[in-house]
């Protein structure tokens, strides 16, 4: 094979083990970002079963149930337009990646 080819390969593997990275780090920061969500929701899940809260403390628990799952829906959306860039990003050619504009 020619130095080309040879380089060319090296530049194709590079490429796939940086996108299986950023992948891996994409799933890294939803878990660290979801992590600590789920307990919250469970928690306030027990709450609503209290006899003793109030009608204004039920009303609160909800509220908080709705902001949690509000932003977990975000952050899915927020990593899921980051995870379509970078794969866009990793198909563009090392010309096109140089002429990348920032807004």
């Amino acid at each position: 094979m020619s130095r080309s080819g040879d380089k060319n390969s090296a530049l194709s593997s590079a490429e796939k083990t940086s996108g299986a990275g950023i992948s891996e780090l994409l799933q890294l920061i939803e878990h660290r970002l979801r992590e600590p969500l789920g307990p919250a929701l469970l928690v306030l899940q027990l709450l609503l079963r209290e006899e003793s809260l109030s009608p204004q403390g039920v009303d609160l628990v909800r509220m908080l149930q709705r902001s949690i799952k509000e932003e977990v829906r975000a952050m899915g959306e927020l990593l899921t337009i980051m995870r379509t860039f970078l794969e866009q990003r990793s198909n563009q050619t090392p010309e096109q990646k140089r002429s990348f504009k920032e807004p």
